[in-house]
C-alpha cells in the first residue's frame, strides 16, 4: 500500500491510464463495497486552465474504474476564484460527466458544512468543512503538480484539505502555523488514493500565476504522503523544506520519499527530476520550523 506508481509520458490521459491499469487489482479490492467515489479536483481559479487539474487525467481514472465499479462518481470542487460551475463547463468536466449516467459534478460551496476543531498551542480554530468530503467512503485527490505561495508545493494532500474548506479558505493562512493546521486536519479527512499529474506542471508564482513546465510524469498511490513527497522530489525540492509533509509524516500517516524506504513501481525517479522554479517567496517559505 506504500508503493508509488510512477509513469513517464507526454499525454495526461495515456500516462494516467497505464498507471491505473497497473493498480487495477488493488483498486477493485478497495472499491468492492463502496457505493460512491468522490474525486476532488483542483481549480483555485475557474478562469485559469494551468491552475486546474487536467480533465484528461480525471477521464483516464473514470474510464478505468467503470469496468468494475458500478456506483456513483462525483467530481467535486469549490473554486477559490470564480464559480466552480463555470469551471466545470469551461474545462471539460461537465462534458465528461454527461457521458456517464452515474458521473456528476458538484460545487461543494453549496454543500452542508460541519466544523472541525484544530488545536494550535493554546489556540483553537474552527474550520468549516463541506460534508461531501467528510462523508465520502472513498476519496480520490487528482491534481496538477504546482508550486505554491505559502507552503512551497501544492499536491494531492493539500488539494483535499484546503479544497474541503467551505468558502473561507484563507482562515488557515496563519504564517508558519498553516503547516500545523494542515497536519492536524488529516485527522478528519485524508485521500484514499492520489494522482498527481506532472506532464505539464506549474512553476514560479503558483498556485495560480505560475508558468507551465513540462516534466512528463504522473504519480499514483494509496499512500498520499509517499506520492506527494516523491512529486516534490521530482520537482527538484527538498522535502525537508515542505513543513506540512514532514509533520504529517511524524504523525505516521504514510512514508516520505526519500527518507523512507518506498517501493517505486516504474522508472528511476532520479532520471525524471525537472527543476521547478519556486515561488518568489521560497526563501521565507522554507523557514517553517
Amino acid at each position: 500500500m506504500n508503493a508509488v506508481h510512477l509513469n513517464q509520458g507526454k499525454s495526461s490521459y495515456q500516462t494516467t491510464l497505464e498507471l491505473i491499469h497497473d493498480q487495477k487489482e488493488e483498486l477493485e479490492k478497495q472499491l468492492k463495497d463502496k457505493e460512491k467515489i468522490v474525486i476532488k479536483i483542483n481549480f483555485v481559479s475557474a478562469q485559469t486552465l494551468l491552475a486546474t487539474t487536467p480533465v484528461e487525467t480525471v477521464r483516464a481514472f473514470v474510464e478505468s474504474v467503470r469496468d468494475y465499479f458500478p456506483g456513483k462518481i462525483i467530481i467535486a470542487e469549490e473554486a477559490t476564484v470564480g464559480n466552480a460551475r463555470d469551471g466545470f463547463k469551461q474545462f471539460g468536466f461537465e462534458k465528461l460527466a454527461s457521458e456517464y449516467d452515474s458521473v456528476e459534478t458538484f460545487d461543494s460551496q453549496d454543500d452542508q458544512i460541519e466544523e472541525i476543531n484544530i488545536k494550535i498551542g493554546t489556540d483553537s480554530l474552527a474550520i468549516p468543512i463541506s460534508k461531501i468530503y467528510l462523508d465520502s467512503p472513498f476519496t480520490v485527490s487528482i491534481t496538477r503538480a504546482k508550486t505554491h505561495d505559502t507552503v512551497v508545493a501544492t499536491l494531492s494532500i493539500k488539494n483535499l484539505l484546503v479544497g474541503a474548506i467551505n468558502k473561507d479558505r484563507f482562515l488557515i493562512h496563519r504564517g508558519k502555523k498553516i503547516h500545523q493546521i494542515l497536519a492536524q486536519m488529516t485527522n478528519f479527512l485524508y485521500p484514499d488514493f492520489s494522482i498527481i499529474d506532472g506532464v505539464i506542471g506549474m512553476e514560479g508564482n503558483g498556485p495560480v500565476n505560475g508558468s507551465p513546465i513540462k516534466s512528463n510524469w504522473v504519480i499514483s498511490s494509496f499512500d498520499p504522503l509517499a506520492a506527494d513527497s516523491l512529486a516534490s522530489f521530482l520537482m527538484g525540492f527538498d522535502v525537508n523544506d515542505i513543513g506540512y509533509l514532514n509533520l504529517i509524516g511524524k504523525m505516521g500517516k504514510g512514508k516520505i520519499y526519500p527518507k523512507d524506504q518506498i517501493e517505486i513501481m516504474g522508472p528511476n525517479p532520479e532520471h525524471l527530476v525537472t527543476l521547478y522554479q519556486p515561488h518568489q517567496t521560497f526563501s521565507s517559505q522554507r523557514q517553517w520550523r
